[in-house]
């Protein structure tokens, strides 16, 4: 039986938020970065980190997403437009299908 690794949360008039349930810590966050870059084409416009927060700014057929690091709450896509949320969904879906198929992928 698959497991699920990502968690859709979607409310009326906010962004869509995919909530990345495995890696959550800063560790994950570079590996999925890095699995985007590698992966899907996926170019950092921005970055910004902090210190208990990241906030990238990334692209991918020149729409723009973010990509969200909180201590409190883990990783997650954000989706500021629609046209960011077909990206998002389909980012999330790829992560999913690797998680259940790669024993590596997300377990570091």
């Amino acid at each position: 039986m698959k497991k699920g690794i990502v968690s859709i949360w979607e409310y009326p008039n906010e962004p869509l938020k995919i909530h990345i349930l495995k890696g959550e810590d800063w560790e994950g966050f570079d590996e999925i970065v890095e699995y985007l870059i590698k992966s899907l084409n996926v170019i950092v416009y921005e970055s910004v980190d902090g210190p208990d927060a990241r906030r990238w700014i990334l692209k991918q057929n020149n729409i723009i997403f973010e990509f969200i690091h909180s201590d409190g709450f883990g990783n997650y896509l954000l989706a500021p437009t629609k046209e960011s949320e077909i990206i998002i969904k389909n980012i999330a879906n790829n992560i999913d299908n690797n998680y259940n198929s790669d024993p590596c992928f997300l377990r570091h």
